[in-house]
């Protein structure tokens, strides 16, 4: 599987996210510290769901597009 270079640094940012939401919640009375923290750990979640569906979306192209190739290949029979 491989994993791109954005993929990684949305999931730092998300590992990053839940440590500042824990930090904003025990030291910080309400506000929007704990807002910001939220809406990163959300971004990030949903760009890994986004990257992740791109990926698997691409790779489905590209394996029936090679099913295509194949097929081809064997329906091309000399004739005799």
């Amino acid at each position: 599987m491989k994993i791109s270079f954005m993929q990684v640094v949305r999931l730092v940012g998300m590992v990053l996210a839940i440590a500042g939401i824990i930090y904003a919640l025990e030291f910080m009375e309400r506000g929007i510290a704990v807002w910001f923290w939220v809406l990163l750990l959300g971004i990030g979640f949903v760009g890994l769901l986004w990257t992740f569906r791109l990926t698997q979306r691409r790779l489905a192209v590209e394996k029936r597009a090679r099913e295509r190739s194949e097929k081809k290949k064997r329906g091309r029979r000399p004739k005799r």
